[in-house]
């Protein structure tokens, strides 16, 4: 029984760190805690579980549509209101994210009520045994996914151009902006 629980944290773990990735990079470029980080995954959770229950979609096929959406509504927020606020002292991002949250959180409950969704077992891929462990394929799968694009988000800041002025503008705007990085 350790072993199965054991594996399943791992397998939940690495989306975890795609997650905590995404939300490591805003803080430590930006200079901005988004309390609605968290809101805005559990927005493509919802999204993923519309798409199995009107769609028929496995949530990891409807994964680059829901990405595309969420992503653009996260571009959307940040053009729109917090460019307004990057330079200002972090309570003020911490106070305008804290608020955006509270709005989606309502509008969630408004949307969807205070119970649960879920997506039925026997919508997934199956499991295979290793070790006398059972393993989820779509977890796994997940797993994976997530994990490699937190290694080609480490890759990106490592090995290329954009990377660097990501990195030199965490470091120091001031210096980044003179070296010709449009911070």
């Amino acid at each position: 029984m350790l072993g199965q629980v054991l594996l399943n944290g791992l397998l939940l773990g690495g989306l975890y760190a795609c997650v905590a990735a995404g939300f490591s990079l805003v803080w430590g470029v930006l200079n901005v805690i988004n309390l609605l980080h968290g809101t805005l995954v559990v927005l493509g959770s919802y999204l993923a579980w519309m798409a199995f229950q009107f769609l028929g979609w496995h949530p990891l096929v409807a994964l680059p549509a829901v990405a595309l959406l969420v992503g653009l509504l996260g571009a959307a927020l940040q053009a729109g209101v917090l460019n307004r606020v990057v330079g200002s002292p972090v309570l003020v991002t911490l106070v305008i994210t804290f608020g955006l949250d509270l709005l989606t959180r309502n509008a969630f409950l408004l949307g969807f009520g205070a119970d649960y969704r879920t997506i039925r077992r026997a919508s997934t891929w199956g499991t295979t045994q290793i070790a006398g462990l059972n393993l989820p394929l779509d977890r796994a799968v997940a797993a994976s996914v997530a994990l490699a694009m937190t290694a080609l988000l480490y890759l990106l800041l490592r090995h290329s151009w954009l990377g660097r002025a990501i990195i030199a503008a965490r470091m120091d705007r001031d210096a980044a902006a003179l070296m010709g990085v449009r911070v």
